[in-house]
């Protein structure tokens, strides 16, 4: 009796045991199935640049399964194609701690410096990348091309895209960077011809939806404007591109209101709020304030802007139409004659930016005339593009340096403004 009591107790015993092991080995593999599941649903926000989701997403698997140096690498990669250095630097500082391999981070760091333009011979390298890592050519062909475009080589972009659609012929960013060209000669018709059939063929593709709303705006379908523009915000609700041309749609459209509360919640989104809004985007906050007949709302939005940028056209006008409403007629005057006199000059932009878009040899004389114009008469943003395009046909072209050293004096950023200062020598005593 004895030893079949100890005979069944043994085989509980066993029972137990099996219990458990079965127990813990089903726990594994169900948190393994779980891992790999958020990673790729990560991953294929990261290919779709739905890159704010993917941080969510990582944090969300960080807190759930611990950190890891897997985590750091694509937290790191979903910053590097926002374009956010300081943060993709930590990142892979993070990541080297738990072990992530110097090739690795160097690897990186290389994809951010071609995005950003900064590689010397940028083509030969990236194929030496590409060469070694397969796996990531489509990455790669993203960074060399975003490059290319910053550094205005449109030519070796052409030449390139057929390369990559031999290699990768479904890369949604293939047609994405055609209708991005095509755009910025403002043909939106061949610019549609391309993004049409890409969002049918890559709906998920959050660049698509950008592109799509840029070119049914300057064809003046601005109901599908509205629609693109605003599936890309649910993606990217800081983005101050979008959230510009989105409020112009809607401004177009009589909704001046629902473009505030659009502009307003983009604003407070702002992964970084230490940042500064874009004058072009304070310009349009002013002039909804001034749709929505708001006035001393316009004039409190400009004020410190038109210190800043006394000459600017839109600026001037936008504060001569809000003093009118208000009754002030002086000085709705003076920022009318402000406004007039360089009205006259801006009609030239469109003619000059069609004669350099057109010129693959234009001079940096050429790129200066068009940036300095539009510096100071209608779009800083514009206008320092155009600078910079000057500076890279001729690093030591003084006027470009001197309206660059204007700029960030003006917006108080001194350090920025000594170093253009050192190619124009020391600043004249007052």
């Amino acid at each position: 009796m004895g030893s079949t009591n100890g005979k069944s107790s043994w085989q509980r015993l066993r029972l137990a045991v099996l219990l458990a092991v079965l127990g813990s080995v089903a726990v594994y593999a169900w948190r393994t199935r779980q891992w790999s599941s958020g990673l790729e649903v990560a991953q294929r926000l990261l290919h779709n640049e739905e890159n704010r989701q993917a941080i969510a997403a990582l944090d969300g698997l960080r807190g759930r399964f611990g950190d890891s140096a897997q985590i750091r690498l694509l937290l790191a990669s979903a910053y590097r194609q926002l374009g956010n250095k300081d943060a993709f630097n930590r990142q892979l500082e993070l990541g080297e701690s738990m072990g992530l391999s110097a090739e690795t981070v160097q690897a990186e760091e290389l994809l951010f410096d071609a995005q950003l333009g900064l590689l010397d011979a940028p083509a030969a390298r990236i194929a030496t990348y590409m060469e070694s890592n397969p796996q990531a050519f489509d990455t790669a062909a993203r960074s060399l091309v975003f490059g290319l475009l910053r550094n205005q080589d449109t030519q070796a972009v052409d030449r390139f895209l057929p390369l990559w659609q031999t290699q990768s012929p479904d890369a949604p960013w293939i047609p994405t960077f055609r209708a991005m060209m095509q755009l910025t000669r403002r043909d939106w018709k061949n610019a549609l011809l391309e993004i049409e059939p890409a969002l049918k063929k890559h709906p998920g593709f959050v660049p698509l939806y950008l592109q799509a709303g840029i070119a049914y705006r300057g064809d003046q379908q601005l109901e599908l404007a509205e629609s693109m523009l605003d599936r890309y915000l649910e993606s990217q609700p800081d983005n101050a591109e979008a959230l510009l041309m989105y409020s112009e749609v809607l401004r177009k459209l009589g909704k001046a209101t629902e473009a505030l509360d659009r502009i307003e919640k983009g604003i407070k989104s702002l992964s970084d709020p230490s940042r500064q809004i874009q004058p072009s985007l304070t310009l349009q906050i002013a002039k909804l304030y001034l749709d929505a007949e708001q006035n001393q709302k316009v004039i409190d939005t400009l004020d410190r802007l038109s210190k800043q940028w006394p000459e600017d056209v839109e600026i001037a006008s936008t504060l001569s139409q809000a003093y009118q409403r208000l009754g002030d007629e002086s000085r709705s005057v003076a920022y009318a004659a402000i406004a007039d006199t360089g009205q006259k000059q801006t009609v030239l932009a469109d003619r000059m930016l069609f004669e350099l878009l057109s010129n693959p040899n234009r001079t940096a004389q050429q790129c200066y005339d068009l940036g300095h114009l539009l510096l100071h008469k209608q779009s800083r943003e514009n206008g320092l593009y155009w600078l910079e395009a000057a500076l890279k046909l001729d690093e030591n072209f003084t006027p470009a340096h001197e309206d660059l050293v204007l700029y960030y004096e003006r917006i108080g950023q001194r350090q920025l403004a000594a170093v253009h200062q050192r190619y124009i020598g020391p600043p004249a005593k007052p």
